[in-house]
């Protein structure tokens, strides 16, 4: 989508959003930007360019292009945790780890080129960086306690430390994932949910079957 120059009467004749819909514009419109260039090349002015709304109106919501994306950085992650959480709270841990990465994927295919352009930015931008790790963050621990959970209760029997094997597979999904969605056209998913998944079982599950 090219941007487009917005007229002063086109401005006046906009109507009036409240300020939970003007910031979910504000943020969709941030969102459509970093679909198409790295957060670096983003500007503010740009960003309202496409909402139409004055700048001020960003002021108003955000105290830089930065805090706007730590914003969708939050929002992507909220809905990865929630398809995480299918492995995390669940009880049959094969068929809860398949559903997982099902939900993870559709999240990548709808948000991975905004993610992408975050990592793009990630060696320019301290803040993006410390955002993008302590996200990734996340669920390295989220993994790590679930592990652990799992070997008190007989499912895991592993011989390498739970902390450094989540780490290991969390940043393999991280880098498989962005490398699959990150960019246009995207990956078929279900390939690549069935490589995951057959990963992640043989690493954590496998051993606990004698019969596998």
């Amino acid at each position: 989508m090219v941007p487009t120059k917005v007229s002063p009467s086109a401005l006046r004749r906009r109507p009036r959003h409240s300020p939970q819909e003007t910031e979910q514009e504000i943020l969709l419109a941030g969102e459509q930007l970093l679909r198409e260039r790295p957060f670096r090349e983003i500007t503010v002015e740009q960003i309202m360019l496409r909402t139409g709304l004055k700048r001020p109106a960003f002021y108003a919501h955000f105290r830089d292009r930065h805090d706007l994306v730590l914003r969708l950085v939050e929002h992507i992650g909220d809905q990865l945790f929630e398809m995480a959480g299918l492995w995390l709270d669940g009880e049959e841990p094969e068929k809860d780890l398949r559903a997982a990465f099902e939900g993870v994927a559709a999240v990548y295919v709808r948000h991975g080129p905004v993610l992408q352009a975050l990592v793009d930015g990630v060696p320019s931008d301290a803040r993006v960086e410390t955002a993008y790790r302590a996200l990734v963050q996340s669920f390295i621990d989220a993994a790590a306690a679930h592990i652990r959970s799992e070997q008190a209760a007989g499912r895991i029997l592993l011989t390498t430390d739970p902390y450094e094997t989540a780490r290991a597979l969390v940043w393999l999904n991280e880098r498989y994932l962005s490398e699959a969605f990150g960019r246009q056209p995207p990956d078929d998913p279900s390939p690549v949910i069935g490589a995951l998944h057959h990963i992640w079982v043989a690493t954590l599950y496998a051993s606990a079957d004698p019969a596998r």
